[in-house]
């Protein structure tokens, strides 16, 4: 063999021996989205890697349990909007129902406005461009329930409007014309009245000194009385108490809603949020002191109190 074809070979050999392996080059480790930490969770939001054209996602379901019956939560761009209760059916499917509507709607680019509370003789629901999206009942209630089915209906209307396009919140429901006349009430169906329920008188201000200031976005959370928070105490959905991503356990705060002036001074004993733009996740009590319950969310100044 002339020295021409041997180099020939050898720089065959050479090319074939460099060729990466197919299989290998195509194989990628696929990493599981990230489940919020309480519940099981079936529908989460979209990644910000998705491809274009993929529909976003703004719901997600957690499963828990409410005085020992099965029950699923329904959250909406991570605000909790409505709660299922097992009754005759499966909640976690009956909130996967309406969290696929609430996706198709946001695909569709629905109007807000038209998201309405509707009180008639069979009950409570929220409605859609005059069609039902989902009846409140026992067994379908706001998550942190006003004991009044017919409020429990209009807050969730309304965080459903702010969250799906900002719209103003409603201050009463539509109500059957053909209903004005009284109807004859029948077990627990709740009065349907104009009267909006009675708000707590916020928490004064105290002459304490400000070591810190910030301001952004505020939100609330309510877990079951089992769940333990970030410093190993029980939660406790009715006490004044907040989630912060940096302040020590024990910091107390002042939480200022800058959207109607209310204040309250929490103390800080959870971690969160983590939701990019929040910067504080209040208990729920320290949320009805706020007067934030319809919206879900607040414009707020947090101030750092000296202890």
């Amino acid at each position: 063999m002339n020295n021409t074809k041997l180099w020939s070979v050898v720089a065959l050999s050479t090319t074939v021996v460099g060729i990466p392996s197919v299989a290998s080059a195509a194989t990628t480790k696929k990493t599981s989205p990230q489940l919020p930490p309480s519940g099981d969770t079936t529908t989460g939001e979209s990644s910000p890697t998705e491809k274009p054209g993929t529909p976003t996602i703004v719901t997600q379901v957690h499963a828990h349990q409410i005085a020992g019956r099965q029950a699923a939560t329904l959250y909406v761009r991570s605000i909790p909007v409505l709660t299922f209760v097992g009754q005759e059916t499966n909640p976690i499917e009956r909130a996967n129902t309406i969290a696929a509507k609430i996706n198709q709607l946001v695909a569709s680019n629905v109007d807000a406005n038209q998201i309405t509370a509707s009180w008639t003789k069979e009950g409570q629901s929220i409605k859609v461009n005059g069609e039902e999206l989902v009846k409140i009942d026992v067994s379908t209630i706001l998550p942190d329930t006003t004991n009044n089915l017919a409020h429990d209906t209009l807050q969730a209307t309304n965080r459903l409007r702010r969250l799906l396009g900002g719209a103003q919140p409603i201050n009463q429901p539509t109500i059957a014309r053909q209903e004005k006349t009284q109807p004859q009430q029948t077990g627990k169906q709740p009065q349907v009245t104009n009267q909006q329920p009675t708000v707590k008188k916020p928490q004064q201000n105290t002459n304490v000194k400000v070591k810190a200031t910030n301001s952004g976005t505020a939100s609330y959370y309510s877990y079951g009385d089992s769940t333990r928070t970030a410093n190993g105490e029980r939660f406790n959905p009715q006490d004044l108490t907040a989630a912060h991503r940096t302040l020590p356990f024990g910091t107390r705060v002042r939480v200022t809603n800058n959207w109607n002036g209310r204040s309250v001074i929490v103390r800080i004993n959870d971690r969160g949020p983590f939701i990019r733009g929040r910067i504080i996740d209040v208990s729920l009590g320290a949320a009805k002191e706020l007067g934030m319950i319809s919206s879900g969310i607040a414009s707020v100044k947090v101030e750092v109190l000296d202890n």
